[in-house]
């Protein structure tokens, strides 16, 4: 688990590069909440290999590693009333692959602010007013990093909390027994 978060904040030949585990959430211009994996249906999430959901029960990188593991642990949490972690981690996730410059750095970074970090926020997450006070003193002059303590808090959160809850959930009990 230490390798994978390693992974995901290093830097690579000098440029920053997410590991390619992320998936292919598109983001929606003006709201920076992730697509659902299946867009025909969105709250039907593709099924599993017993296999795949008890590696899913190994560890949560695993599960965000996984596609088919990030549409149902964000249907889960979405049924929950819980999914405003999930989505920051995404779109902060996105955001780094992305690397946007100038305006554009600008225009997403505030979206991701106001949506998850402003005291008015839409989709508040748990984080500390300290990380809250330091990302609202960069929002002028943004940098793809600046939301990283925030990410790792609530990643450390949503390990702790939904992850747990999520492994043990019937639903996923039966995928892994690969019934239903």
């Amino acid at each position: 688990m230490a390798k994978n978060i390693l992974r995901f904040f290093h830097k690579n030949n000098e440029e920053r590069r997410e590991p390619e585990i992320y998936g292919t959430y598109g983001l929606p211009s003006n709201d920076y909440r992730p697509k659902p994996q299946n867009p025909a249906n969105p709250n039907k999430a593709k099924k599993p290999t017993p296999q795949e959901a008890k590696k899913w029960m190994e560890s949560i990188d695993y599960l965000l590693e996984d596609p088919k593991g990030r549409a149902h642990f964000s249907k889960y949490l979405k049924k929950q009333l819980a999914s405003e972690n999930f989505d920051f981690w995404t779109a902060v996730t996105e955001l780094k692959k992305q690397n946007p410059r100038g305006d554009k750095l600008k225009k997403e970074t505030r979206e991701i602010f106001e949506n998850y970090i402003s005291l008015d926020a839409k989709f508040p997450v748990n984080i500390n007013a300290k990380l809250r006070t330091g990302i609202e003193q960069m929002i002028e002059e943004p940098n793809t990093e600046m939301f990283d303590d925030a990410q790792r808090y609530v990643y450390r959160l949503m390990k702790d909390g939904p992850y747990m809850n999520f492994i043990q959930d019937a639903q996923i009990q039966t995928l892994m027994g690969g019934k239903g």
